[in-house]
């Protein structure tokens, strides 16, 4: 029970770490110096720091009455359950500490596309640089590695290739930061547990797309894009926690 606390407790801490790449990778350009308020841009008191607690105590809103995101503590939260459920099913063995980078560049790239619309590639290519190497020192097969990132990169290239030809104006369902997204997952997985993590992500999208047509029939205002990055990071989220990496 002890062991899962602490590991609860540290998920929380690292979803706070999270959410400063969040907020400073698209908005400062820079990842040293103390947190700032992302609405008056005021240094954070230490008490504002604490995960999901400061987002509480402010009641969602910063110090001149404007709201604070709710995927803030979000971040949290999904860090400090991801963790705790990698814990039980891995332990502290190599594969849990793989995943968790693995879900952490998730979470930062899932959440920066869904405020931001935008997938850094720098990141999601670094670290899929990272999980290649890393990925057969926690037990994976090199090969299924290598394969599930140029199949995952080949699929989506065919997919975003196909969505410039069909949408060839500004809606473009799918943007080439969705292709090295794919590369990432592929790696981090490997070739055989590709379609499965992708499943989730894309009928989590169709669902919520669903939705929209059938709003926009109803004549509901609805929006005209959605963060299809997300949807793939989340999905793959579940895949991992419902211990689809065996």
């Amino acid at each position: 029970m002890l062991p899962a606390l602490i590991v609860f407790l540290a998920g929380l801490a690292l979803g706070t770490l999270l959410n400063v790449l969040i907020i400073r990778i698209p908005r400062e350009r820079r990842l040293l110096g103390w947190p700032r308020c992302t609405r008056t841009g005021a240094p954070l008191a230490p008490w504002q720091l604490i995960p999901v607690a400061g987002w509480l105590l402010q009641r969602g809103r910063a110090p001149d009455g404007r709201r604070l995101h709710w995927i803030y503590p979000f971040v949290e939260v999904t860090a400090a359950l991801t963790l705790l459920r990698l814990y039980q099913l891995y332990g502290f063995g190599p594969a849990f500490f793989y995943l968790a980078f693995v879900c952490a560049v998730l979470i930062v790239t899932g959440a920066i596309d869904w405020l931001y619309r935008y997938i850094y590639t720098f990141v999601i290519l670094g670290a899929a640089l990272v999980v290649i190497v890393a990925g057969p020192l926690a037990g994976l097969n090199w090969l299924n590695v290598v394969l599930g990132a140029l199949t995952g990169g080949f699929v989506f290239m065919l997919f975003y290739l196909v969505a410039r030809l069909l949408f060839p104006g500004s809606g473009v369902p799918f943007g080439l930061g969705d292709v090295y997204l794919a590369i990432f997952i592929g790696a981090a997985v490997g070739l055989l547990n590709l379609a499965p993590a992708l499943f989730y992500g894309m009928l989590l999208a169709g669902v919520v797309s669903a939705g929209i047509l059938i709003a926009r029939r109803a004549g509901r205002s609805t929006p005209t894009y959605i963060a299809y990055g997300s949807y793939l990071c989340l999905g793959t989220l579940l895949f991992i926690a419902l211990g689809g990496m065996g």
